[in-house]
């Protein structure tokens, strides 16, 4: 199909996606909210003792709203920007290689990505912006305690939706949102390809609207911008984005076995000093994995086949 938007410059391509992120969300979610009214007493999502099923309902809507904001706004603007729904935005075919090199990257962050998230979390506010603070902190708690409520269960059907909805669905639908068609129409319109991997993964994490977890977020929005950049195919930062995902499922897990009192999900207050062991190690296998990534991905038996 011919690309009807492929003349728009940068600018106009990032307005035309904000375009179909909001009408695709307005549209689908009203379907789906449509299609739950048999299923409800009416409109009350929120927990209450009267509503046994809203954590159900907010999970249903979780796994809309990953289609509606993410999915099929990306697939629409691969079709209208590019021409091909899946390899308009970056979708073709991986080397096993490189996914299994996508996946060993994010988790050699690990201890990288914790201790900035120790970081993040023992943030502080200067006093007259303590109202700002406690919005944050708000915010950050409210958002904690659905993901929670999402999580908390031992029965095998929730724990199969938890991983689609935690696990795959987010992998898939942000990376084409954010890596497949928000990075390459920042780098066109800012004809810097680095500018445009620091700005997506800021967005990337800005829009959770967790701040106490900004900072992890970020550095593994830039690990998974610089797989696209780097391996110029999308299912390399849907790999590592779901190997994130899907190590935070099973921490959690295990701690809610052995340890059931601690809250996995609250982020560490631990001294910053005392993880540099792990810290230092992260960094340079991350730097080694990263730099093996763009050899083998350069390799001329590899660049011959995209």
């Amino acid at each position: 199909m011919r690309a009807i938007w492929n003349h728009l410059e940068g600018f106009g391509k990032l307005l035309m996606t904000i375009m179909l992120v909001f009408t695709s969300f307005i549209g689908f979610t009203f379907l789906a909210l449509l299609a739950a009214l048999p299923f409800t007493d009416g409109l009350f999502l929120a927990g209450t003792e009267g509503m046994p099923l809203s954590v159900n309902m907010l999970r249903y809507f979780q796994i809309v709203q990953s289609f509606s904001v993410f999915i099929i706004p990306s697939l629409l603007a691969g079709l209208f920007f590019w021409g091909h729904l899946t390899r308009g935005i970056g979708f073709r075919r991986p080397a096993t290689g490189l996914l299994l090199m996508s996946l060993a990257i994010i988790v050699s962050s690990q201890p990288l990505v914790s201790y900035l998230g120790i970081l993040n979390n023992n943030m502080q506010l200067p006093e007259f912006l303590r109202g700002l603070e406690l919005w944050m902190k708000q915010s950050e708690d409210s958002a904690t305690d659905i993901i929670y409520s999402f999580l908390d269960t031992d029965q095998p059907g929730l724990l199969l939706i938890n991983f689609i909805m935690i696990a795959i669905l987010p992998a898939l639908g942000e990376e084409m949102l954010f890596r497949g068609v928000l990075q390459p129409v920042f780098r066109e319109w800012l004809k810097n390809k680095h500018v445009a991997v620091w700005l997506t993964a800021f967005l990337f994490s800005a829009i959770h609207l967790q701040f106490f977890t900004f900072l992890p977020r970020f550095f593994l929005g830039l690990a998974l911008g610089y797989l696209m950049l780097l391996g110029k195919n999308l299912w390399y930062p849907v790999a590592g984005h779901f190997a994130n995902n899907f190590m935070s499922l099973i921490i959690f897990y295990y701690y809610r076995c052995t340890n059931p009192d601690i809250n996995p999900l609250q982020p560490g207050t631990e001294d910053l000093t005392t993880d540099w062991n792990f810290v230092l190690p992260s960094i340079a296998l991350l730097g080694f994995l990263l730099w093996k990534f763009h050899k083998i991905r350069n390799a001329p038996e590899q660049t011959k086949n995209y």
